[in-house]
């Protein structure tokens, strides 16, 4: 049972992991960067553990690490300064997105009827 359990765990966070990572990828294909699946979930790890260490480090850490994940974008996915930037908004309207329809799916599945106005 132990391992069985460890097993199911492993897997719902690697697809946790890759569905938190679809809003980037999505972000960064719309607006013509260079980057595939694998390469938005490496620099999604990558990028937390930076953004990470930065704000727990620097008083006004939140504000460098923002600067610091553009620059990673811009770096990583060869676009410009302003695209990187965008991306982080467009970024932030796919997740908004894809939440929704997961509840919506969440709802459907489980019996739960709402009306859409």
């Amino acid at each position: 049972m132990g391992l069985a359990s460890w097993m199911i765990s492993a897997i719902i966070t690697v697809v946790v992991f890759i569905l938190s990572a679809l809003p980037l990828y999505f972000a960064v294909k719309f607006l013509g960067g260079k980057g595939s699946l694998v390469k938005v979930l490496f620099v999604s790890l990558i990028s937390g553990l930076i953004i990470s260490a930065i704000k727990e480090t620097f008083k006004w850490g939140w504000l460098l690490a923002f600067f610091v994940l553009i620059w990673i974008y811009h770096e990583t996915f060869r676009l410009k300064w302003w695209k990187a930037s965008i991306v982080w908004i467009v970024q932030l309207g796919f997740f908004l997105v894809l939440t929704f329809l997961a509840t919506l799916l969440v709802l459907a599945v489980t019996g739960i009827s709402i009306a859409l106005i």
